[in-house]
């Protein structure tokens, strides 16, 4: 019963989804600038680490794999458990909903402030699932017409997921800066830490280089800014077909095709749509397309299999095992 009374002490809880938090006229947008250069600094910390491996310790008579996160592993972890909970979403769903509660903002804005399930929220908000909900606190009554939540129908939504039971899960009273109380469900432990470390372990094949295409050397100029990441930019012919040999089926390669507004097409969180056993990634709007080089399906395009194939057969990736179009 005395968690039944924090509940209820605390801010109302509501179950909303994720649409209606941004399309809201309060939403910050600055928030997603915010989360694109997050992501954008997590990936380059990890692309950059010269060591991607993680020391862990394993401990199965408590049946549970811990992470020794000293400071050096910190990026490591947190872009491949992102990169690990994009694509478990996209297969599987989100299972736990994360919680947390609407931040009211200067001059008359909110934005949401996320744990547990921060990790979670930032994966819904990459893989573009805006039609999944979370759990917040509604303080300031931003939504109206969305019921509270009782403490039953609280402690349903926060143990549903179904990957896992959530055995010595506990609830907590976390108090913001302003003071408001919410009410939020943890788990005392889990074994997710497992798969981040087994994800490491095939990211790291994958990324043994990263480089950017385009087509000719104006093109090149124009994308300075991804220059000064001291990344490197090379030209090529017939789009992006001829790139996975030209780097010896080893790495990651973005082409990026000559077009008007060229320079504003790709953002480094964009990487993370490409997962491990995807050939390309290719957004339909721009032609952007990110290329896993060292690919089952990316082998395939050696020179010769090129020269004598119909344009079709390339352009519309009928060689690949795994294509996501975005």
């Amino acid at each position: 019963m005395q968690d039944k009374e924090k509940f209820y002490n605390s801010s109302p809880m509501k179950e909303i989804k994720l649409k209606d938090i941004f399309n809201h006229p309060k939403y910050s947008t600055d928030r997603n600038f915010f989360y694109q250069e997050m992501f954008k600094d997590l990936f380059l910390g990890f692309y950059r680490s010269k060591v991607k491996k993680m020391q862990y310790n394993f401990l199965p008579k408590v049946l549970r794999g811990t992470i020794q996160v000293k400071e050096e592993y910190t990026n490591l972890y947190e872009f491949t458990k992102l990169h690990w909970l994009v694509h478990d979403f996209k297969v599987n769903g989100i299972s736990f909903k994360p919680q947390g509660f609407l931040q009211k903002e200067e001059p008359d804005q909110f934005a949401c402030e996320i744990h547990p399930g921060t990790y979670r929220f930032f994966a819904l908000l990459v893989a573009g699932m805006y039609d999944e909900s979370i759990i917040v606190a509604d303080k300031e009554n931003y939504f109206p017409d969305i019921p509270e939540l009782s403490y039953e129908e609280h402690l349903q939504l926060v143990n549903e997921g179904f990957i896992r039971e959530r055995v010595g899960s506990y609830a907590e009273i976390e108090t913001t800066q302003r003071q408001e109380n919410v009410f939020t469900n943890h788990e005392n432990s889990n074994h997710h830490d497992w798969n981040i470390i087994i994800q490491l372990e095939e990211l790291a094949k994958i990324y043994t280089n990263l480089t950017i295409y385009t087509d000719d050397i104006e093109d090149i100029e124009r994308l300075d800014l991804l220059a000064k990441e001291d990344l490197e930019i090379k030209t090529t012919n017939q789009g992006y077909v001829n790139i996975p040999h030209k780097e010896n089926f080893e790495g990651v390669s973005v082409y990026i095709p000559k077009s008007e507004n060229m320079e504003d097409v790709f953002t480094f969180d964009m990487l993370l749509q490409l997962d491990l056993d995807t050939d390309i990634v290719y957004f339909v709007d721009t032609g952007v397309t990110i290329i896993n080089n060292g690919s089952i399906g990316c082998k395939r395009l050696i020179p010769q299999i090129i020269e004598e194939s119909k344009s079709e057969y390339l352009n519309k990736f009928l060689w690949a095992r795994r294509v996501v179009r975005i």
